[in-house]
């Protein structure tokens, strides 16, 4: 048993000693430093906004405050106002109100420069250029189709180019629409219905011409003065497009309409050219976008305001009259020497453009 022990004793002592004499490991290698991570590539740095000095625009129109021909220059000036950053505003000044309500003086102000941006008829225009009566040749178009497919083709840039040569920039196209004669006296049903009836019409020789054909004692007066005539008698009756009648309340002075497509007038919306001239590229692109958006909404807001109307007039008891096929050929026989007298002021070329 000692012998064991002592055995197991040496044993221990070398085991221990072989413990001791031994390397340590080696500690685990460090983990190599990540290599940096490459730039981001980077592009060219994206080119500053344009700014735009401020500036404020008059906008002016014949009809009243509250039709869509003043909301046609609310818009644009919405759009410009907003791609601008609130550098060019618009003020809207329905009515002519800059010039006393007279619609011609309301043109000439943007020719000379006194009014920046314009919207009127282009039977007010023809006073500058009998040419652009060429629009309102009577029963010219048939419908609202006929009329888009014309001013937005050939014949509007053809009396564009009429417009543009007075000095102004033409921003788009609106809409009078078709005029429909409204009277206190009796129905218009027919060409003898006409006969006699003393009519406010617009200052224009074309429609001067038809409406004398028609039978009418027509006389001219400014859009202004027309409800107190109809209240006082001087006149019996006149014609408009429907939102510009209702606008002026012409339904308190009158029992009947005739609705129908003998007279069309459209709305040169224009910029004095000057101003256009002056403007930045960049703006002169604003300005260009946001008046023709804005031309082909009004039409649009014209167009359903036009049905509106009707409705609003028949519910309140005016009597609304459409015409036969068999009136309305009668009157567009009446007119037809129109064409013949006038095609050699408003030119074959612009008449072909608007009748073929």
């Amino acid at each position: 048993m000692k012998k064991f022990l002592a055995l197991a004793l040496a044993l221990a002592m070398a085991l221990s000693m072989a413990a001791c004499g031994s390397k340590p490991a080696a500690p685990a290698p460090a983990p190599a430093p990540a290599a940096p991570a490459a730039p981001a590539a980077s592009g060219e740095a994206a080119p500053a906004a344009p700014t735009f000095e401020k500036m404020t625009w008059k906008f002016a129109c014949s009809a009243t405050e509250n039709t869509v021909w003043a909301d046609m220059g609310r818009q644009f000036g919405k759009m410009v106002s907003d791609a601008t950053g609130g550098a060019v505003t618009v003020d809207v000044y329905a009515a002519d109100q800059l010039t006393a309500g007279n619609q011609t003086e309301g043109i000439q102000g943007a020719i000379d420069g006194t009014i920046d941006l314009s919207a009127h008829s282009n039977l007010i225009y023809s006073s500058f250029d009998p040419r652009l009566n060429v629009v309102s040749l009577p029963f010219a178009f048939s419908s609202f189709e006929d009329v888009d497919a014309k001013l937005d083709g050939e014949a509007g840039k053809a009396v564009g180019k009429v417009v543009e040569d007075m000095g102004l920039h033409l921003l788009g196209i609106g809409e009078n629409g078709f005029r429909h004669p409204t009277n206190s006296v009796r129905p218009i049903d027919s060409l003898a219905a006409m006969k006699g009836l003393k009519l406010r019409v617009a200052g224009s020789q074309l429609l001067n011409a038809a409406y004398g054909k028609w039978g009418a004692n027509w006389s001219n007066a400014n859009w202004s003065e027309v409800y107190t005539g109809l209240q006082t008698g001087t006149y019996e009756g006149q014609e408009n497009p429907l939102p510009t009648a209702d606008g002026a309340s012409i339904a308190e002075v009158q029992k009947y309409v005739t609705y129908w497509t003998g007279v069309y007038d459209c709305i040169f919306f224009t910029m004095n050219g000057e101003l256009y001239d002056s403007l930045s590229p960049e703006l002169k692109a604003i300005v260009d976008e946001a008046g023709a958006k804005a031309a082909q909404q009004q039409r649009k807001l014209q167009r359903e305001e036009d049905q509106v109307v009707l409705k609003k007039w028949a519910d309140a008891g005016v009597v609304v009259t459409e015409l036969t096929p068999e009136a309305a050929a009668e009157f567009k026989a009446a007119s037809d020497p129109c064409y013949a007298e006038f095609e050699e002021v408003l030119t074959k070329e612009l008449v072909d453009a608007f009748t073929k």
